[in-house]
């Protein structure tokens, strides 16, 4: 059985006015077509823009050489914020980025989601920390009465969609 952690990446703030999703009213949970509005990158190769996560082109293109399992990767549409030449410090060029769609399953793949948390196998978590930047990255973070509440009431809608 395969040892998980969860994650939380760097976040990157900003859906783009081009981001399309498959519910025609509120709440809005699948995203079909995916434009970021970039405000800053701090340089991770692995990030988030709830609901979505955002890889760079580096560790996309080493993810599809791996044995790694639980995503594949779409594309999408990437454009700077207003604010993003004030914003970014980073003395080197903005990398390429990749929508990775996590579609993984809990004791088969390395990348789940469950109740909106990411779950990385402790595997692909070591590959991550050697090969690739994750300093923003938070490693089984503390849990809030907020999350237990919204797990609370994610359970209940479940409850009565049935």
């Amino acid at each position: 059985m395969k040892e998980y952690k969860s994650i939380v990446p760097e976040v990157i703030v900003g859906l783009g006015e081009r981001t399309e999703f498959a519910e025609k009213e509120p709440p809005f949970k699948t995203v079909t077509k995916l434009h970021i509005l970039l405000e800053d990158w701090l340089g991770d190769d692995l990030m988030k823009c709830h609901p979505c996560y955002i890889v760079t082109d580096s560790l996309k293109a080493a993810l599809e050489t791996s044995h790694f399992t639980g995503f594949e990767f779409a594309d999408m549409k990437v454009t700077k914020d207003e604010y993003f030449n004030d914003n970014y410090q980073l003395e080197k060029p903005l990398p390429k980025f990749h929508w990775m769609k996590i579609n993984g399953q809990k004791d088969k793949d390395d990348l789940y989601i469950s109740n909106y948390d990411l779950y990385i196998s402790t595997e692909m978590l070591e590959y991550f920390k050697k090969y690739f930047s994750i300093k923003y990255i938070d490693i089984e973070p503390e849990r809030n009465e907020f999350d237990d509440l919204i797990d609370k009431m994610i359970a209940e809608s479940k409850g009565q969609n049935k």
